[in-house]
């Protein structure tokens, strides 16, 4: 346990959570395929990016991306690694908490947005409070991505258990989180390298 407990506090380093993240997931190609799919992306249009973490899902993105965050060390490090500091001036990434009145009082919508692997680092009450907010600035479609807590690979089970997210729920708990707040048109299970995804894809109301 206290081996787990330390891996836990390394991965606060965005770099050795993206390395340990290319280890067990793979480069998530099918991961972006769905969600160019489920988005229905087109070029020039806005991208919005909740809990983006370290940027990694930036090159999703066939317009402008807004990635925002509540951790400044992942910001900082996306900025760097997959914004301006990388010669990508049409990304931005904010230290922002989407639930926020300062962020719905900004008054900017976006037409798309996506909600990648945080699911199961948030409680329902803060999971509602979120999706709340998107709901609030997104006017075509949203994509969530997170953790299956119920996958048929053993190993990809022992990887959720382990996983830093204190709340890994199966796809059926996460569709009754977003059900209130967008219209559903699809979901699914899948595999990305060793994790087990779930998908939901929505319309705005």
């Amino acid at each position: 346990m206290f081996v787990v407990e330390r891996l836990k506090q390394t991965l606060d380093n965005p770099a050795l959570f993206n390395a340990l993240q290319l280890v067990i997931a793979g480069r998530q190609n099918i991961t972006r395929r769905l969600i160019r799919e489920g988005l229905q992306l087109g070029a020039g249009e806005q991208l919005l990016d909740v809990g983006c973490g370290t940027g990694e899902f930036a090159n999703v993105a066939v317009g402008s991306y807004l990635g925002v965050d509540i951790n400044p060390k992942y910001i900082e490090y996306a900025r760097q690694k997959y914004g301006v500091g990388a010669n990508h001036p049409e990304r931005e990434f904010k230290v922002a908490d989407v639930s926020s009145i300062e962020f719905a009082e900004t008054g900017q919508k976006y037409p798309k947005a996506m909600f990648i692997n945080s699911m199961h680092h948030l409680s329902d009450a803060q999971n509602r409070a979120v999706l709340a907010g998107i709901a609030r600035v997104t006017t075509q479609r949203f994509v969530v991505i997170d953790m299956d807590a119920e996958p048929d690979n053993p190993v990809s089970k022992f990887l959720a258990q382990q996983d830093r997210g204190d709340f890994v729920r199966p796809l059926a708990q996460q569709i009754e989180l977003v059900k209130p707040f967008f219209e559903i048109e699809h979901t699914r299970t899948y595999y990305s390298g060793l994790t087990a995804q779930t998908l939901i894809v929505c319309r705005a109301r």
